[in-house]
């Protein structure tokens, strides 16, 4: 037994020495995993974002160098029918409404149609006297000292009103807060008042000027005025986050009160063609859109700290993933069930419009959530190394 067992030992040894046995193959390696495109990686984000924040419906839309190259709805425009959410679903866009306004000041001062510093009487004769004098400028910038609705009685409001002027009634009796030039105070009358002025220059009524001189040559199908509580078709239902988050229909509102801060609706898709057609110069002219999106500073020459020019905010934001720092204009907003905001990138002709059927706070976590897609998307687009503005040396794969 002994010696067969040697033996055996022997001829394995023998074999093994000469790779007359089989071995084991290596395992094949694993083959690497792409990486995720900019439009992959936003899918998976926004649909943990939604998920987090129960929201039912959410679009967006990406433009880049005068087109979109990404547009994408996801959710149920309403909860109880579950109809599927479409890139033509319309939503209120709240004060996002104030950078559409700000797009009719922009093209009546370059026709010279009105005086950024005349007084507002000028324009809005019926409009009294008031402590101080007020201007166009004033109004754009929130720096005119008028009061804001009263969140109790003319925030959630039912009447319907006929005429800018006769919502002007509601606060035109009211003394200023401040000496105006001296402070900021957001405030929805200070379009409202702002709208009534863009009237008087243009000989127009407020929403006719709107559709006439930006939305129709820009072939806008569904931006116009909220005309709840008729029917709107593609309208999405409107939902605020309720006890835990969850939604809960909000309580229908008539926006005739407030057409220029806060009464348009739009599709994301929509609103990125206004940002592409802004960037190239098709709206107003490029130094007209600098006017309007460049801070104002207070009466002293001092910062109001609020980097609101006329119907925009702007300033810089660092994008840590494509690891840059440029300049935004852009403006956000909330209805009463609806969330939108709204983003140029001038330096890298990047546009980004989001919008969700669900109102919740804080607001941050929308334009954040906006603000990282526009770096997903900027990852893939070259960049000059010098002046750090995009240039288009081959299309990114999205």
């Amino acid at each position: 037994m002994r010696l067969r067992f040697y033996l055996r030992l022997q001829l394995v040894t023998f074999f093994l020495a000469t790779g007359l046995v089989a071995q084991s193959a290596p395992a094949p390696k694993a083959s690497p995993v792409p990486p995720k495109t900019p439009v992959q990686a936003a899918q998976e984000d926004l649909r943990a974002f939604m998920q987090k924040r129960q929201i039912p419906g959410l679009s967006i839309a990406v433009g880049w160098r005068g087109q979109t190259i990404w547009a994408e709805a996801f959710g149920v425009s309403d909860l109880t029918g579950k109809t599927p959410l479409t890139t033509d679903s319309v939503f209120p866009l709240g004060s996002t409404s104030k950078a559409l306004t700000s797009l009719a000041l922009g093209k009546l001062v370059e026709e010279k149609k009105l005086d950024l510093d005349a007084p507002i009487q000028t324009y809005v004769p019926y409009f009294p006297e008031k402590a101080y004098p007020l201007t166009p400028r004033l109004l754009a910038g929130h720096l005119s000292g008028l009061r804001d609705y009263d969140m109790k009685t003319e925030y959630y409001n039912a009447r319907a009103f006929s005429s800018v002027r006769e919502s002007i009634t509601v606060f035109q009796g009211d003394p200023l807060l401040f000496e105006p030039g001296t402070q900021y105070a957001y405030s929805a009358y200070n379009f409202v008042l702002l709208s009534a002025a863009l009237e008087g220059a243009s000989g127009t009524d407020f929403l006719t000027l709107m559709k006439d001189r930006i939305f129709d040559p820009l072939g806008l199908q569904r931006t116009g005025p909220d005309r709840r509580p008729a029917e709107m078709p593609g309208l999405v239902t409107c939902y605020i986050a309720g006890l835990f988050g969850n939604p809960v229909p909000a309580t229908p509102m008539n926006v005739s009160n407030k057409w220029s801060a806060g009464g348009f609706v739009s599709t994301s898709s929509e609103m990125v063609r206004i940002g592409n057609a802004l960037l190239q110069g098709k709206i107003v002219r490029p130094e007209t859109l600098i006017l309007l999106t460049t801070p104002q500073k207070l009466k002293n020459g001092k910062d109001s700290g609020a980097g609101y020019g006329m119907g925009w905010r702007s300033g810089h934001r660092n994008l840590p993933l494509s690891g840059r720092d440029l300049r935004v204009v852009h403006h956000g907003g909330t209805a009463n069930g609806a969330m939108s905001f709204f983003v140029l990138f001038p330096e890298a002709d990047l546009v980004v419009s989001i919008n969700t059927n669900l109102l919740f706070n804080p607001f941050e976590d929308l334009s954040k959530e906006a603000f990282h897609i526009a770096d997903l998307f900027l990852q893939a687009f070259p960049v000059h190394p010098d002046s750090g503005s995009v240039e288009r040396l081959g299309e990114p794969v999205l």
